[in-house]
């Protein structure tokens, strides 16, 4: 996502969510994101989001981003797995900025992994990319 906002010609800053948060004036619009782990979302990431709340940055874009996996294979496992997947982080991460105020992008994207800890599965890389095109064009219009 930060490569293809730096091919559209902007800045970037790639934020890792266990460190203390830069100066936010400068900022035009943030994208959070977090893994989903038996259905939760880590404490720091909603951390992050009241961060931005009391921050200033409650007018700014926010866009809110997971990643779920491994998927089973089979639909039946995968109708028993969603209760681990479903709303993920990325719907919590949701939920709590709308709580917090922040002005939420009304798509969340949601990326599968193949194993417990990553790769992207085939084609999850360029649906980011694009999600964060759309994202960063329509709000920094």
């Amino acid at each position: 996502m930060a490569n293809e906002i730096k091919v559209m010609g902007h800045e970037v800053v790639l934020q890792d969510l266990r460190r203390r948060l830069p100066e936010l004036s400068e900022f035009s619009c943030a994208l959070v994101g977090a893994p989903t782990r038996i259905a939760r979302v880590t404490r720091r990431a909603l951390g992050v989001l009241k961060n931005l709340a009391k921050r200033g940055f409650a007018n700014k874009p926010v866009a809110i981003f997971d990643v779920y996996g491994p998927v089973p294979p089979t639909p039946e496992e995968q109708e028993k797995g969603k209760k681990w997947t479903t709303p993920g982080a990325a719907g919590i991460m949701e939920k709590a900025a709308k709580d917090q105020g922040l002005n939420v992008y009304e798509k969340t994207l949601r990326c599968e992994i193949v194993g417990m800890k990553g790769p992207l599965r085939e084609h999850e890389l360029e649906k980011a990319a694009r999600f964060a095109h759309q994202f960063v064009e329509e709000s920094l219009r």
